[in-house]
């Protein structure tokens, strides 16, 4: 159940951008485009997986989805930690090999107007954070092949005492948003993003955290664009202690409004 909560809106330090790999062969870290058409399809909604299948829901139906690694990081299906069901995915970086390590699965086609992009995570232990840790990136395009341009993230920081609190990027107006509160670790926790597609002052974009509304901006334009990407996993350009692993489960897209 999602409920209201408090908004949090602090500048952060650090800023969240990168270099976002598109397309990417799910077998190598090379880069060929495998699961794009050409066209501007919408994206089947609603929409689930809980790893049941492995990672083969993913590019169901054809052409909407691939799993991909890059820069020395894996994924693998795992019977433990399990949120539901028998199975869940470990995406694992190691910053200490590239930076950016990423190993990520990704949802595309034309997005809906307005929707509810959620997965649950399970973080074992803490973990310093030096420059950014990012959990979903949403980005689009005119069209498939087209020039990308990053929308939002949602990634995680280190707070003051030490803490891993969820914090969020703006890429419209390049600044970053902070989210908190901190996660729990080693217990899983529902991580989830609405975003209300507007080219004008229409948009928003809210997240929550088990349920509850950890940040809320509204009013502003958040995708221009026709056809876009949602990413899930693993992301990260100097983590310690390295390889550092997040475990998936559950990952559901729903429609959002009437």
């Amino acid at each position: 159940m999602r409920v209201a909560g408090s908004v949090a809106l602090a500048v952060l330090t650090t800023a969240c951008g990168k270099d976002i790999l598109v397309g990417a062969d799910p077998a190598s870290d090379a880069g060929e485009n495998p699961g794009q058409d050409g066209g501007l399809s919408p994206l089947t909604v609603p929409w689930s997986t809980g790893f049941e299948n492995g990672f083969g829901d993913w590019s169901q139906p054809s052409s909407e989805g691939f799993c991909y690694v890059a820069g020395g990081a894996t994924y693998a299906i795992v019977t433990s930690p399990v949120h539901s069901g028998q199975y869940a995915a470990a995406f694992t970086v190691d910053t200490a090999v590239n930076s950016p390590s990423q190993t990520r699965c990704v949802r595309q086609g034309v997005l809906p107007a307005s929707a509810y992009y959620g997965a649950w995570y399970y973080v074992s232990a803490p973990a310093t954070n030096r420059g950014n840790w990012n959990l979903f990136h949403f980005q689009g395009a005119s069209a498939p092949d087209a020039a990308v341009t990053e929308l939002w993230d949602v990634s995680l920081v280190n707070e003051p005492d030490g803490a891993v609190a969820p914090s969020v990027y703006d890429f419209l107006r390049a600044r970053p948003l902070a989210a908190g509160p901190a996660i729990p670790i080693g217990i899983w926790f529902h991580l989830e993003a609405r975003l209300n597609r507007s080219a004008s002052n229409a948009g928003e974009f809210t997240v929550y955290l088990d349920g509850s509304v950890v940040l809320d901006v509204s009013g502003l334009e958040t995708d221009s664009t026709l056809w876009g990407q949602w990413f899930v996993g693993n992301y990260a350009t100097s983590l310690l202690p390295s390889p550092s692993t997040v475990y998936v489960d559950d990952v559901t897209i729903e429609m959002s409004g009437p």
